[in-house]
């Protein structure tokens, strides 16, 4: 490595399963997910990538200019990133994901919003006079593959080899060539959603303000159902709903006192599970979107709780969470919680906790103050911690069941 570039070095067990990165003090950042690798930004603007199942490390880029690595995302055998992004204008670099040498980067500019299709990086402006421009650019060699413009781009979702608008009525574009598949003028503005879990290409979610869920066909923009909630939902909600496993809607949103979860698959009127909340006496309100997995719906409140319903139909409202793991240890003022597939997970004051079926199952001290697990699979987590000395930054792939990690 070059003398600029930290020492990184990886110690596994268990064939690869679980692994530990570790690095100088003050280097490693918050990890990302994408296509089979884990890429660590690393202090100065480079970026490392390992091998998620054996934790080898792929390659170190060179520095990039203030990348905005959270919003890393791969498209093929690219890896494409923001860098010197503001309020409201963005460059972008593409790495080759094999290698991460600099493929290209494109000046910046009023797209400042991306997504990846394939082979194709979709760009668009959400500001000013460009708030309704587009381009599809080629993700291997920065190529602009064709351009348009709207009145306004209100909402993008990618579904496969096509890119859905919300531009006052809804419209497909190939992400290649930028041709107009279909046009449905009338389906009226709407928030274009993207349900959790594995995506079905061939479907996509719209909600309305006037409290309805409406899925479309990719192909033709044709609705396949429309449910319809119940108009307090929009009420006490601004925000769009999350669209869980199982079809269903979750509403929540800091500061309020409850969430409410409907199943809508297959139903004329959203049927409610769950409608949780936490009693007056409480004296507080949730400091961020509850999760749900599974049957189980949790929520963080500001007074440094962790809180557990049920999601299957009970009524019943918020339990708190006893914060202590089976060993002893005790998470202290827990953060956001992060929804694995069998797994909650929390980072909070210097350790991070495992929880399923509403206990803690372990806690493993960090000596972070703050911190973010990121879900691997659904037997891994992971999740950053400082040794004791404090010289030494560490990466952790861990067991998501027992919190198990290579020391």
């Amino acid at each position: 490595m070059a003398d600029d570039i930290p020492q990184l070095t990886v110690t596994s067990q268990e064939a690869g399963r679980l692994w530990t990165l570790r690095a100088p003090a003050g280097t490693l950042l918050g990890p990302v997910v994408a296509g089979g690798a884990v890429y660590v930004p690393l202090a100065g603007g480079r970026i490392a990538a390992l091998d998620a199942n054996s934790g080898h490390l792929l390659w170190c880029s060179r520095q990039l200019t203030d990348p905005g690595t959270r919003a890393l995302a791969r498209a093929d055998d690219t890896i494409v990133l923001p860098v010197q992004r503001d309020t409201e204008r963005s460059a972008f670099t593409a790495l080759d994901a094999a290698t991460g040498e600099v493929l290209w980067t494109r000046r910046k500019s009023a797209l400042n919003r991306f997504a990846t299709a394939g082979p194709t990086v979709v760009l668009w402006g959400e500001a000013g006079e460009d708030r309704g421009r587009i381009a599809g650019v080629d993700a291997r060699t920065g190529e602009t593959l064709w351009e348009d413009e709207f009145s306004r781009i209100w909402g993008l979702l990618v579904r496969g080899v096509r890119v859905v608008l919300d531009v006052g009525g809804l419209r497909a574009l190939d992400t290649r060539t930028g041709e107009e598949l279909w046009n449905q003028p009338s389906a009226g503005y709407g928030s274009l959603i993207r349900p959790a879990g594995p995506n079905d290409a061939a479907l996509f979610h719209s909600w309305s303000t006037s409290a309805v869920l409406s899925v479309r066909a990719t192909g033709t923009g044709e609705e396949v159902s429309r449910t319809r909630f119940p108009k307090r939902t929009v009420q006490r909600f601004t925000y769009d709903p999350v669209l869980l496993d199982g079809g269903r809607a979750l509403f929540s949103a800091s500061l309020k006192r409850g969430a409410l979860l409907y199943a809508y698959a297959g139903r004329d009127t959203a049927e409610p599970l769950a409608t949780p909340r936490l009693g007056w006496w409480r004296f507080t309100s949730f400091n961020g979107p509850a999760a749900c997995v599974g049957d189980r719906l949790y929520a963080v409140t500001w007074r440094d709780r962790l809180y557990e319903a049920d999601a299957s139909g009970g009524r019943r409202g918020l339990r708190p969470v006893p914060l202590t793991a089976p060993d002893g240890r005790t998470l202290r003022r827990p953060s956001e919680p992060v929804a694995g597939p069998g797994h909650l997970f929390v980072g909070g004051k210097e350790a991070v906790a495992g929880v399923v079926d509403g206990e803690v199952r372990w806690v493993v001290p960090t000596n972070l103050w703050s911190n973010t697990p990121v879900p691997l699979g659904a037997d891994r987590v992971l999740f950053l911690s400082r040794s004791k000395d404090g010289t030494t930054a560490r990466l952790h792939c861990a067991d998501a069941d027992t919190g198990r990690r290579h020391p």
